[in-house]
């Protein structure tokens, strides 16, 4: 049989050759498909999950991710690939997203720079355990910066800038020691002042990027300047040159016992204070990973380098191309599509997570505007219902505007459990000043105090917040307090409108009762409110025609009166005497 198949394929050959020579066209031998290229095991996965990171970085966003993270591994993914094009955002979320992502079972993550990953973007990136580019792609510039958001960007005492550069100087060093990079060249990201040079053992090959002090040792040379490869951190990078080979991946080894002279860190930039050095080293102590960078001052390292380029002068933030990633080992390919990350894992299906519809409704309730307009709804609301009691609908337009106040930041940590408590027992305190106890007391101040406050603690953070004494956060507090009290304002102005005129409204006197059934007055619920205001006085007799528990509906001479009573709950059919008439309420009692 095979046989037979060998001449049938030669036959048909030759059949080709004649056809060839009739029409004068070359007989060409069938050229087989390309074969695919070999999959690293450790990178090769049947199904991978695309999470996206678009835009500015928040505290939704980090929840965003950690929720798709969860449902990749539910189910099923071999691979994730988060998909990054942000400018950057708080460095709270991001350092939960990089949590989340060292953290997460599924070893085998991506970044994908597609096509800028700057700040809090670079940080994400180098917490997955590898990294390819599109073309063109931007990463880098993650220096800590304050911004309010009533004037902008601020400038940043040093002081408070090593407060927020200890975790990101942490961070930024552990990923490089746990994905093979370079922790003196990641460290040029997150601060200035990093001026780096690129050296080559002479025996093995093996590439490092040095300080000044490390170059002299590495080469017992003076360091040579002249036109470094990254010139600046506006975002464009110069130089030239062949493609350098990547650091060879290093053997595992045991764990490293408190002290170990792997985990201490080095500075990258000269001046770094005694304080920012030993946060960095405690923090990399505790999270254990190692550096396999060599010892620069042993026998079989002093003087055997030679220099290979003048990367950095210093005098800006790291921000690497394209090229210039996959040049120094960052990235490790470039892919331009889904397809090509599915060729890439040798997968058979691409998936991807992107943020859902209600995060976005969720992040727009959060934002300071948002939450400004809901807490004049919410007062408005909250005061017609109080007066009107029995209406239902402003209760409800109330519920509605305080859960969409204090849900969506209570689910990412953007408020704490003691500003819902405080909210809710000051409505519950004003509220019994109002409909229980006349005047306005101890409970009404009480009340007003706590709720302004918990309006307050919804827009200053919760327990995520990493420094409260920060400029950031004097600024979320000042901004916070000048929001809630244009709201409150604002709120008081409309109240007032509201009490002159709702009962005149068209679409509010479908919910309220008249004077009489059998009229259609356009005197409303607040005729009653007042001495001598209208037919109803004190002293006045009438009978209950619904409970007070503890406001209800009384008729007083043929009148529908809103009322509340003075002493417990009132049954229905009832007689009660008026006791006083109040701006906003009538309170009645048991005869």
């Amino acid at each position: 049989m095979a046989r037979s198949l060998s001449q049938f394929r030669w036959l048909a050959y030759a059949m080709l050759v004649l056809v060839g020579a009739w029409t004068g066209a070359p007989a060409q031998s069938p050229v087989p498909p390309p074969l695919p290229a070999a999959v690293p095991a450790s990178r090769a996965a049947a199904n991978v999950a695309v999470i996206s990171i678009h835009g500015e970085i928040d505290n939704w966003t980090a929840y965003g991710v950690d929720r798709r993270i969860k449902r990749a591994v539910a189910d099923g993914a071999g691979a994730i690939v988060f998909d990054i094009d942000t400018p950057g955002g708080e460095l709270g979320a991001c350092l939960k997203i990089c949590n989340a992502i060292k953290a997460c079972p599924i070893g085998n993550t991506t970044a994908w720079i597609n096509p800028n990953a700057y700040s809090a973007g670079a940080i994400i990136a180098l917490a997955c355990r590898e990294i390819v580019v599109n073309d063109p792609a931007t990463m880098g510039d993650a220096l800590p910066i304050a911004y309010d958001p009533l004037t902008g960007i601020q400038k940043l005492p040093e002081a408070e800038r090593e407060k927020l550069l200890g975790p990101l100087l942490s961070e930024v060093v552990d990923s490089a020691r746990r994905n093979n990079q370079d922790e003196m060249l990641v460290q040029g990201f997150v601060r200035r002042g990093v001026e780096l040079w690129l050296v080559e053992h002479t025996t093995t090959g093996r590439r490092l990027f040095v300080t000044e002090s490390q170059y002299q040792l590495a080469t017992g040379e003076e360091p040579v300047r002249s036109t470094p490869y990254i010139p600046s951190a506006t975002g464009a990078t110069g130089g030239g040159g062949q493609p350098l080979p990547t650091r060879p991946v290093p053997s595992s080894s045991a764990s490293p016992t408190p002290g170990d002279p792997s985990t201490v860190y080095v500075p990258a930039a000269p001046g770094t204070s005694p304080v920012l050095a030993r946060e960095v080293n405690a923090t990399l102590e505790i999270k254990g990973a190692r550096s396999d960078r060599p010892d620069l001052a042993a026998p079989d390292q002093a003087g055997k380098y030679r220099l290979v380029e003048y990367v950095s002068d210093g005098h800006g933030l790291v921000v690497l191309k394209s090229a210039s990633m996959i040049r120094y080992g960052l990235a490790q390919a470039v892919v331009k599509s889904d397809d090509d990350l599915k060729a890439r894992f040798g997968a058979s299906s691409v998936a991807r997570l992107n943020e859902t519809w209600s995060e976005g409704l969720a992040r727009f309730l959060t934002h300071p505007i948002s939450r400004g307009v809901l807490i004049v709804i919410f007062l408005l609301a909250l005061f017609v219902e109080m007066t009107h009691p029995g209406v239902a609908l402003p209760g409800a337009v109330a519920l509605c505007a305080l859960i969409a106040l204090i849900v969506p930041p209570v689910l990412v940590d953007l408020a704490a459990w003691w500003s819902v408590a405080a909210i809710v027992l000051g409505i519950a305190l004003l509220a019994v000043e109002i409909l229980l106890i006349p005047g306005f007391g101890v409970f009404g101040v009480c009340g007003a105090i706590l709720l302004f406050g918990g309006l307050i603690g919804v827009f200053v953070g919760g327990p995520s917040g990493l420094f409260p004494t920060s400029p950031r956060a004097r600024n979320e507090l000042a901004f916070g307090t000048l929001t809630v009290l244009i709201s409150m304002a604002t709120a008081f102005v409309l109240m007032y409108y509201t009490a002159k005129h709702l009962p005149t409204l068209p679409v509010f006197r479908r919910f309220v009762l008249s004077n009489s059934p059998a009229e259609d007055s356009t005197e409303g619920l607040l005729a009653a409110m007042g001495d001598g205001g209208g037919a109803v006085r004190i002293g006045s007799i009438g009978r209950t025609i619904t409970p007070l528990r503890p406001s209800g509906r009384v008729e007083i001479d043929g009148r529908i009166v809103d009322v509340v009573a003075d002493m417990g709950f009132i049954d229905a059919d009832t007689p009660v005497r008026i006791v006083a008439i109040e701006q906003f309420r009538t309170v009645v009692e048991k005869v």
